[in-house]
């Protein structure tokens, strides 16, 4: 039986007969409640079932004698409010005892309280379970009162968990249909803003051919089919030589259709020439009182030609006159461009190369007896090509051309000369023809 000073454990059967008696949950409540009210002492309020002992009541101040030192069985776990049974070890005092007579009492001590944190996140569940219970209208009453009461940085968490998930994309989750349906409805200054909004937007509009057809068809600059269909022939021609030639870019932005290439280019034609209300006149002298005979405008230059023997090149902006290049010995009535190299036929049945960056004249061609009325520059592309019943793609030419017509009724094709290359002359200085094999090895006579 296990006992101590001032209170014993009883069986079972002596518990019925005795009033004095309390249980250990009763022990604990009590210990619990006195010691939230700051008591001096750590076993006040636990009556003893000693017969001998005078019993005082609960509310009584406990006497100022100090009380028996508590045993516990683990030294750290809080103090027992019963002793511990004889026997056990004794560990280290972790509780002060009670002060002397005669001096003051120490400061009085908060109660034990589990940690706010641990208690709300161990009733979360319940409190979800409640919140999942609610209707609709209580649950964004219950949102909004947490918000008004909830601090700038819990707000910003929020509103980056929020955005993403309210976020809806149309254009990428409707069909296209209903995508080119929904955008032919917008303008094409609207359309223009809509494809700057995400790559997404920009590669749904850029390559809507619908879109971009039935917009030419409205605004009528659509002229049938047949040379809309050629440019965009055109341009994916191009597109499959740039690809051939260039290392692939990762993640490229998407690339036009030829529709909308071909809007914006008949739209700024029409706004900026024909609807213009205000259009801007700039004139300026050129070639004196000779006539000009020929006129080009290649990459941002004006390039004339006349029959006083001379080529100009002019500033579109401005009128200044950036070049003059002087070498024919004639009228100069045919001219083509290809970024810096100019070719120019002329009444003295030459064909010149000219370097536009330098204005020099790097290549001369002769062979035609009458005047060089007319000249191209033909540029490779991609054609399909039959060989033994297989058709394969090739390019052609396999490096660019010039063809020039003359009045002598006859046509010659020329090697477009890179840049670079050695500079040489079909003509000596005594303007004697020489053997164009042997000189201009890439010339061949195309006659009626």
């Amino acid at each position: 039986m296990a006992s101590g000073v001032g209170w014993r454990m009883l069986k079972r059967e002596e518990g019925s007969q005795q009033a004095n008696l309390v249980n250990l949950a009763e022990a604990v409540e009590r210990y619990g409640k006195k010691r939230s009210h700051n008591s001096d002492s750590l076993m006040e309020g636990i009556e003893t079932s000693s017969v001998n002992a005078t019993v005082h009541p609960p509310r009584k101040k406990a006497r100022a004698t100090p009380l028996t030192q508590i045993n516990t069985v683990n030294a750290a776990a809080p103090p027992s409010p019963l002793p511990s049974p004889h026997g056990s070890p004794p560990p280290e005092t972790i509780w002060p005892t009670t002060p002397p007579s005669g001096t003051s009492s120490p400061l009085p001590q908060a109660p034990l309280q589990p940690d706010l944190a641990l208690t709300t996140l161990l009733t979360l569940p319940s409190l979800l379970a409640h919140f999942t219970a609610l209707p609709a209208p209580l649950q964004s009453h219950f949102l909004l009162t947490l918000l008004r009461h909830s601090p700038l940085p819990v707000l910003r968490t929020l509103h980056s968990v929020l955005t993403p998930t309210l976020a809806r994309d149309f254009l990428t989750l409707l069909p296209s249909e209903l995508v080119s349906h929904i955008l032919s409805y917008l303008p094409f200054p609207t359309l223009a803003r809509a494809s700057r909004v995400s790559r997404s937007w920009r590669a749904i509009i850029d390559s809507d051919l619908v879109l971009w057809r039935d917009l030419l068809k409205s605004t009528k600059i659509w002229f049938g089919g047949d040379s809309e269909n050629a440019f965009a022939n055109s341009i994916y021609a191009r597109r499959r030589h740039a690809l051939r030639d260039q290392p692939p870019v990762p993640n490229p932005l998407p690339l036009p259709h030829p529709y909308k290439m071909l809007f914006k280019s008949r739209h700024l034609t029409r706004t900026r020439w024909v609807n213009n209300a205000d259009p801007k006149h700039t004139s300026f002298p050129a070639h004196g009182s000779a006539v000009v005979t020929c006129l080009i405008f290649s990459h941002g230059r004006i390039i004339s030609a006349s029959d006083d023997h001379s080529i100009h090149v002019y500033s579109p902006v401005t009128g200044e006159l950036i070049r003059s290049l002087q070498g024919h010995e004639g009228g100069v009535w045919a001219l083509a461009a290809c970024k810096d190299t100019l070719v120019s036929g002329s009444t003295d049945r030459t064909v010149r190369i000219w370097d536009l960056s330098t204005g020099r004249c790097t290549h001369v061609f002769g062979g035609h007896t009458s005047t060089v009325r007319c000249l191209s520059i033909i540029k490779p592309e991609i054609i399909d090509v039959e060989r033994n019943g297989v058709i394969v793609k090739e390019k052609w030419p396999k490096r660019p051309l010039i063809v020039t017509g003359s009045r002598d009724h006859s046509l010659r094709v020329w090697t477009l000369p890179r840049p670079g290359e050695a500079e040489f002359r079909c003509f000596g200085p005594d303007d004697t023809e020489v053997d164009l094999a042997e000189v201009c090895v890439s010339a061949r006579d195309i006659r009626k």
